[in-house]
């Protein structure tokens, strides 16, 4: 099956959002004082329910689409208020029919999580499906969904851990636009070992740093893409990475027999003396 649905009393601790929990919680408070409607689940609320959220109703052994969100009708490039699930091409459509069919029969809140033919790489869908019983007898779906991406973790982690120092700034400009500094954003793990930084990078201005005072690398942040992106500073060899917002160092320590400046070859004019 490629939906996972969770069935249980709560929202796997590990899984769960903000809104997630928040919806949780007001649907069971509202169902156990008989006073669940639409309008009582979703107003009095600071988050976005109604653009990440689908409306339901049962129609028979089916379900109609009488509500779609923006953030659905961005994520999908489509709307698909006023037809019925079976009709949706999506792959999935019959297993969430399926999963409709038994949310509307308990009465009971289902937790969904799928990898869906719309999601970008690395990202997952996360939904909710929270069940309200009409007057005449049919039964409203409100399906909360939310897209859920664990890249940025994960690039934090190996930016931290990765074997290269780098340091991460935002440009600092003067009033005529010429960069001057950068407010240091990100530094990895192997910066603060070889820079002995052990302090918060909050408001720290990347000439603050020893090794980057009084180094003027500024005016090749925005030199043609042809030019060196590669300097030298005492003590350390730096390539400069850069990106539309922010530029990168990414640097290594010379080692012994590395002078800090490159020295021209004295001429050994005693052989023409023999001569």
């Amino acid at each position: 099956m490629a939906l996972e649905v969770f069935n249980g009393t709560s929202i796997p601790r590990e899984l769960a959002t903000a809104a997630m929990e928040f919806l949780w919680a007001k649907w069971k408070t509202l169902h156990s004082i008989n006073d669940l409607t639409l309008q009582r689940l979703t107003e009095e609320c600071s988050y976005p329910l109604r653009a990440n959220s689908v409306h339901l109703v049962s129609a028979g052994d089916d379900f109609v689409y009488t509500y779609y969100g923006q953030a659905m009708r961005d994520a999908t490039g489509q709307s698909l208020a006023g037809t019925l699930v079976s009709e949706n091409s999506n792959p999935l459509a019959a297993e969430f029919g399926n999963v409709y069919r038994q949310v509307a029969k308990k009465m009971t809140p289902t937790f969904v999580r799928f990898s869906g033919t719309h999601s970008r790489s690395g990202q997952l869908w996360q939904c909710l499906v929270l069940p309200i019983k009409l007057a005449h007898g049919g039964v409203m779906l409100v399906v909360y969904q939310e897209q859920i991406s664990h890249n940025t973790e994960v690039y934090e982690q190996l930016f931290r851990t990765a074997p290269d120092a780098m340091v991460i700034a935002c440009p600092i400009a003067n009033d005529v636009g010429h960069v001057t500094d950068g407010w240091v954003t990100m530094m990895n793990d192997r910066a603060r070992e070889l820079l002995n930084f052990t302090g918060s990078i909050g408001n720290l201005r990347l000439n603050k740093l020893p090794q980057f005072a009084g180094v003027d690398l500024w005016a090749r942040l925005y030199a043609p893409k042809s030019a060196v992106n590669f300097i030298d500073i005492p003590g350390f060899h730096v390539e400069i990475m850069r990106f539309p917002h922010v530029f990168g160092l990414k640097f290594r320590a010379k080692t012994v027999e590395e002078p800090d400046v490159t020295l021209v070859p004295e001429t050994d004019f005693s052989a023409l003396a023999e001569t």
